[in-house]
């Protein structure tokens, strides 16, 4: 049985990991952050997901269509507040009955985990921060500098992501990024 190692158990690296599992795949992924399933919430962290169809469609094809009903609120239109003048609502489609769905990403998150933690196949490390990737060796280094080993490797650790900064500082030919921060933030 193959080995995948996940950098990253937010929603890409959850979902990427359930996928895995589903195919026979051993899978162990390693994730920075306390578990939130026994961590308090993280509080004005990022807002909610707006879930369309695609995403929908990914939650469906794992067996998690139910999720969305149970978290998504229909989000049809944005409301615009003019300075002088009426209120009104911009659609999201043209079409009829169709919607996005505003979504908790903490709760979807969670959701996520706890469907890939159901698998025997896959072992999530919370608390344990993937440090780098040493391309030439194909190891993951994590807490401790302890080496990981797999067949393969995702990089779902975020925007801050040490793996492709790795890939940019380890002399991967013709690998390149560029990335540039916003001068401004928001809180919920």
């Amino acid at each position: 049985m193959k080995r995948i190692v996940i950098a990253g158990a937010g929603l890409a690296g959850a979902l990427a990991a359930i996928f895995l599992a589903r195919r026979g795949f051993e899978v162990e992924v390693f994730e920075s952050r306390q578990d939130p399933r026994t961590s308090e919430k993280q509080e004005g962290r990022s807002i909610n997901l707006a879930l369309s169809n695609r995403g929908i469609a990914a939650l469906r094809k794992v067996g998690m269509e139910e999720i969305v009903g149970q978290l998504a609120i229909p989000m049809h239109g944005r409301m615009i507040h003019p300075e002088n003048g009426k209120p009104r609502l911009l659609p999201y489609s043209g079409r009829k009955n169709e919607f996005i769905n505003s979504v908790s990403r903490s709760d979807l998150n969670i959701a996520l985990i706890n469907k890939a933690d159901s698998f025997d196949n896959v072992k999530i490390h919370f608390s344990n921060p993937c440090l780098g990737f040493d391309c030439k060796q194909k190891v993951l280094l994590t807490k401790g500098n302890k080496e990981i080993t797999a067949d393969a490797f995702i990089a779902a650790d975020g925007a801050g992501s040490q793996i492709r900064r790795s890939l940019l500082l380890g002399g991967v030919e013709r690998f390149d990024y560029m990335q540039s921060w916003l001068a401004h933030g928001y809180k919920e």
